[in-house]
């Protein structure tokens, strides 16, 4: 499936602003307009209560058919040898660091999601390849394209007895839910050969994600990041991918520039974290081993990205060693503005740390309008009532920002007032509004707290 030419590092290509460093002792420096850091809260190693504790690294979420995974690289499993790609279920959103493996023997290893095929098994067995193993290391997570059915793109590693790794390439495997099943157990099914060679831009095995009809994959060389698309229904097939090249996207890899550099690894994602204007949010780490946790924001999934320090990761049982692999989890407040879940891994003996970041709202106006949008459910009120910008004035918040809060308000309550209200509706309200606590005095009451 894949060629050897390499993409080009340089030509006309979109803008890319610097990564931004941290200092030694932490501190971090902040997007612009964006949301300033409360809390860092620490949530422990992702663990199944009562069950042996292995460690692993990644730690890449994803969601097929309604239910949380979580993706980890090599498992060691104790006394039961190393699986190198395994995954857990979270059971609980409510209780995110609490995951538990579906599948294993009973001498405690960890079946891998991905599994040899004959040709691999007969090449281990070759006398010269005595101590070898391959691994299958699926950083990009999964991508669900139906209920239920996702591909992930796999990077593939002959690792050696003393630890050399050879990149051979990526390859795409298709994964399943079994609906059939309570547990959620998964089942896998690769693709014959690699889809992008050891010397091209590892698509899909850095980040991946879903948009419209489209998956758009961002993949690797050294530490530049390169974007590529793919119509969703067409993952197999090496000859449908695009590849953006500074402009747009183009069908010849060899065309495609970075977006962005200094990155080691991270994860792509949409959130409502910087409001309808910077959709698109980064999570990772860069090139440089300081274990910063990276954020960063676009416009356009194209970008340009502006990315910089989030705050320092710190190990558990290495708290002086390099954290790396930090990754998202926005499933854990999909609408939420002001937290971000978040891991990194804690080399060996360690694992993978959850913790939860919590911001301060800058935006005063959208805070205040999300109170009062409370307010609207609890009295059964129309969302209509939160549009008038003359109330929201006599705080002395400019036209401008009061517009700005009402239109992020418009695009996470979906335009709810287009239901209509109820006669019974009308009677309550005008009930709630007899007892002398009118809705603009609520609002305006919000926004002097």
């Amino acid at each position: 499936m894949s060629t050897s030419r390499s993409p080009k590092r340089s030509g006309t290509q979109t803008a890319m602003m610097p990564i931004q460093r941290g200092s030694e002792d932490g501190h971090c420096t902040w997007i612009p307009n964006g949301p300033q850091i409360e809390t860092v809260l620490v949530l422990g190693y992702v663990d199944a209560p009562g069950h042996p504790f292995y460690s692993r690294d990644i730690g890449r979420f994803f969601s097929l058919d309604g239910r949380i995974y979580i993706m980890y690289g090599d498992t060691f499993c104790n006394n039961a040898g190393i699986s190198s790609n395994t995954y857990q279920v979270v059971p609980d959103r409510a209780k995110p660091k609490d995951a538990y493996y579906l599948s294993g023997d009973a001498n405690g290893y960890v079946h891998p999601l991905i599994n040899l095929d004959d040709e691999e098994v007969r090449f281990l067995n070759l006398p010269d390849n005595e101590g070898k193993r391959i691994a299958f290391w699926c950083f990009g997570g999964v991508v669900e394209i139906t209920d239920g059915v996702g591909w992930t793109w796999y990077q593939k590693h002959i690792i050696s007895q003393d630890g050399d790794s050879v990149l051979a390439g990526v390859g795409i495997a298709r994964i399943a839910h079994d609906k059939n099943t309570y547990s959620g157990e998964l089942s896998s099914a690769r693709m014959p050969g690699l889809m992008f060679g050891p010397d091209e831009p590892l698509f899909g095995s850095f980040s991946a994600l879903v948009d419209g009809n489209m998956v758009y994959l961002w993949g690797q060389i050294s530490n530049d990041i390169f974007l590529a698309r793919v119509p969703k229904e067409c993952c197999q097939q090496r000859h449908r991918y695009q590849y953006w090249n500074g402009r747009e996207y183009v069908s010849d890899i060899h065309h495609a520039t970075p977006i962005l550099q200094d990155l080691q690894q991270g994860q792509f994602f949409r959130s409502n974290l910087f409001g309808p204007d910077l959709p698109w949010q980064f999570v990772g780490v860069t090139k440089w081993a300081d274990s910063m946790v990276m954020l960063g924001s676009a416009s356009r999934i194209e970008g340009p990205w502006d990315v910089r320090p989030l705050f320092k990761a710190q190990g558990i049982k290495q708290p002086n060693a390099y954290q790396y692999c930090m990754y998202a989890h926005p499933w854990f407040a999909e609408q939420s503005n002001d937290k971000l879940l978040v891991s990194w891994c804690d080399p060996w003996p360690g694992g993978v740390i959850m913790a939860e970041v919590r911001f301060k709202t800058k935006n005063a106006a959208y805070a205040a309008v999300q109170k009062a949008m409370e307010v609207c459910r609890a009295s059964n009120l129309q969302y209509t009532e939160l549009y008038n910008p003359h109330r929201l004035q006599l705080t002395g918040i400019d036209q401008k920002t009061v517009d700005r809060a009402l239109e992020m308000v418009r695009h996470q309550m979906g335009l709810a007032d287009k239901e209509g209200t109820s006669q019974a509706r009308q009677s309550q309200m005008q009930r709630i509004r007899d007892r002398g606590a009118s809705f603009s005095e609520r609002v305006v009451n919000f926004f002097r707290r």
